[in-house]
């Protein structure tokens, strides 16, 4: 077996947030087209997911921001397992 050694600390770390704005904008565009209207009467007061996208500001809250966390959690729970999220693979990280 080869020693593959880690890869470089800015590779990681663009990674990193290059998928996080990813699962964010993606994951709270998705539960705001399909269940966005449901929840009239936010949880906890304000607005917990805001987004500004194309000049259309998003903002959703109680049951489809708690579905846009579960997607994002889900998404590097997934992905993590299966051989790395999107931006890992393009950038030629191998996982251990």
């Amino acid at each position: 077996m080869a020693y593959d050694p880690p890869q470089p600390m800015w590779k990681r770390n663009a990674a990193g947030i290059l998928d996080f704005a990813l699962a964010f904008v993606v994951c709270v565009y998705l539960s705001s087209k399909l269940i966005g209207d449901v929840a009239h009467e936010p949880f906890f007061g304000e607005p917990i997911l805001s987004l500004g996208l194309n000049g259309e500001n998003i903002r959703i809250r109680g049951v489809p921001a708690f579905l846009a966390i579960a997607l994002m959690v889900s998404y590097f729970m997934i992905l993590g397992r299966t051989g790395g999220t999107i931006f890992q693979r393009l950038f030629g990280m191998k996982r251990a």
